[in-house]
């Protein structure tokens, strides 16, 4: 019967089911550990293209991607790619040796790219591709050139890697489709083209998006030895010359869409909250700043609360830091439960939280929601359950900065501990002291 062991991130179900064929069981079992490592996939595992087959008939449409060896006991000569390309699942193909015509015929099988089996680097590149091939789905990716069979090839291989592939015919529609489609991550574009070249097309894309967030592959057959330098200098990530292999297009492609995730990833890291998930201080005070200009241009209305769990140094004295450590990942959860789209939550530090409201209608409804929510949760712990409390405050009135704003918040909260906690208090600044609305 085949090896179905399985293993997945987290002990959930994800949607992604990875098949791995390989009649060694060490490298079956090596390749599958790496994968499971670096992705939420479920990993199906056979020995033979006739366990493979079982799978593929058990599992049939749930397979997004096969790793399979090309000489198997019961396939020797590569069969098992025809049989699992023929389900259209993309496949990277594992193997020892490969001559030349062997390497040509698995490449017209339109494989995802075939890796040697000769050293753990390769084992790793091979969870990397996976893992790459897996975020792809729908990753979109524009090609520009005004030669249609050309752009048809691009399209083609980049399908192959399951990226949703949108292709424009020249420069001026391709920066249409980008203001219409800002979450295109990657750029494909020749550079002779007759309404604009694509060193023009370079800088236009360069002066709304950086390097960082969206990368530009430039393409040329011109001999111009200096056109590589000088793409790359006006604002391209990375350079091909006419005519390529695939295997070259795929290497630059899946370098470029790595860098992107993994400028991506130190952003979010700068600015994410390891305890509780959510936006920190150095996000709150980036993004805050941008939403006060435009309320001070009179385009929106903006309140800023300032939140503090009650009695939380009691908490990490009589019930321990790991009690304190998950009463703040479930106040943020139930905050962020609540927190409308468009309003901005972050943790400013210890127990502290912020919420900057876009064109707050009801204040009295929407921080009570609040103060319920987290009054409602209940703390978890392997001593047992204890429920908690917030004191909330806010300013409604724009100040002369974001940061006043943020001070007659901190001061309304101030005047809700005092008042006894667990309440919410609505900044006057007319008036001397603020009332405090308490649990209801």
């Amino acid at each position: 019967m085949p090896d179905t062991h399985t293993q997945a991130a987290g002990n959930q179900s994800p949607a992604d089911i990875v098949l791995v064929v390989e009649d060694s069981a060490a490298i079956l079992d090596l390749i599958a550990a790496n994968i499971e490592e670096i992705t939420e996939a479920r990993v199906i595992k056979a020995k033979s293209l006739a366990e493979a087959r079982v799978l593929l008939d058990r599992w049939r449409d749930r397979i997004t991607l096969a790793v399979l060896d090309l000489n198997l006991g019961d396939a020797p000569d590569g069969e098992i790619v025809a049989v699992v390309r023929a389900r259209h699942i993309p496949v990277i193909v594992l193997t020892g040796t490969m001559s030349e015509a062997m390497r040509e015929r698995v490449m017209r099988m339109n494989v995802v790219d075939y890796v040697y089996k000769r050293n753990a680097n390769e084992i790793s590149y091979v969870a990397s591709l996976a893992r790459r091939i897996l975020a792809n789905r729908g990753q979109k990716v524009l090609v520009v050139d005004d030669t249609a069979s050309f752009r048809g090839y691009l399209a083609h291989l980049l399908k192959v890697h399951r990226y949703r592939v949108i292709e424009a015919d020249g420069a001026v529609a391709a920066l249409d489709i980008l203001k219409e489609h800002p979450e295109i991550r990657l750029v494909i574009t020749d550079y002779n083209m007759p309404d604009m070249d694509g060193m023009e097309l370079v800088c236009r894309i360069r002066e709304q998006r950086d390097r960082t967030r969206l990368a530009i592959i430039g393409v040329s057959g011109d001999t111009d030895a200096s056109l590589t330098p000088r793409m790359l200098k006006a604002g391209a990530n990375d350079f091909l010359h006419k005519p390529f292999q695939a295997e070259e297009f795929y290497c630059r492609i899946t370098q470029n869409m790595d860098t992107l995730d993994y400028v991506r990833a130190i952003r979010d890291a700068a600015q994410t909250d390891f305890m509780t998930g959510l936006h920190n201080r150095n996000y709150l005070f980036e993004h805050a700043e941008r939403l006060f200009n435009n309320a001070q241009r009179g385009h929106i209305e903006l309140s800023v609360a300032m939140l503090d769990i009650d009695h939380f140094k009691r908490i990490n004295d009589s019930r321990g830091h790991a009690a304190g450590d998950s009463a703040l990942k479930v106040v943020a959860q139930a905050l962020k439960d609540e927190v409308r789209d468009g309003d901005l939550l972050a943790r400013v530090g210890g127990e502290e939280f912020c919420v900057v409201g876009v064109n707050v209608s009801d204040a009295d409804a929407m921080f009570e929601r609040y103060r319920r929510a987290v009054e409602n949760a209940t703390v978890s712990t392997p001593e047992g359950e204890f429920h908690t409390t917030i004191s909330i405050g806010v300013c409604q009135q724009l100040q002369e900065s974001f940061d006043a704003m943020l001070a007659t918040a901190d001061a309304a909260l101030y005047v809700a501990k005092h008042a006894g906690r667990n309440r919410y208090v609505i900044a006057d600044l007319e008036t001397p002291e603020s009332e405090a609305q308490p649990a209801a």
